[in-house]
């Protein structure tokens, strides 16, 4: 025989409170927020570009690297909000490290990869190696 339980919506409510939210409160009332980058990958016939969406985050506070057939493009976003009006003022900060990891093809030309940060868009240019034409050799043919 199976016994009924009583539906308890709160409970429910509390599992999906996140249990770490008051431990991302940094000291001065600052939240710590991780996040992931939205990024679009599309391939030409010379080069993979990637475009990742960065709004508010400076050139100098974001790190791209390559390393084997990884690239990873990581950093801080950082940011402030103030306003003031008559009797009141209101004022935010939030920051938040980022990272972002792509597996990228052999085929790419590493000594060549050029990254440009506009309007809040990242694109990462890998260029293609051109492959190298197979040299035609000749193999004699050895009667027995």
């Amino acid at each position: 025989m199976t016994g009924l339980v009583r539906w308890n919506p709160f409970e429910e409510l509390v599992n999906l409170w996140p249990r770490d939210l008051f431990s991302r409160i940094e000291p001065g009332g600052s939240l710590a927020v991780e996040w992931n980058p939205r990024c679009a990958v599309t391939e030409a016939e010379d080069a993979i570009v990637v475009h990742a969406e960065l709004p508010g985050v400076a050139a100098d506070d974001m790190e791209v690297t390559v390393s084997g057939s990884t690239l990873r493009i990581r950093g801080e976003k950082r940011g402030e909000k103030k306003e003031e009006a008559k009797g009141r003022s209101y004022s935010e900060r939030f920051f938040g490290s980022f990272e972002r990891i792509l597996t990228i093809p052999a085929s790419v030309d590493a000594a060549k990869i050029e990254a440009t940060l506009k309007d809040g868009v990242l694109e990462v240019k890998l260029p293609r190696v051109t492959p190298a034409e197979p040299a035609e050799k000749k193999i004699k043919v050895q009667a027995s």
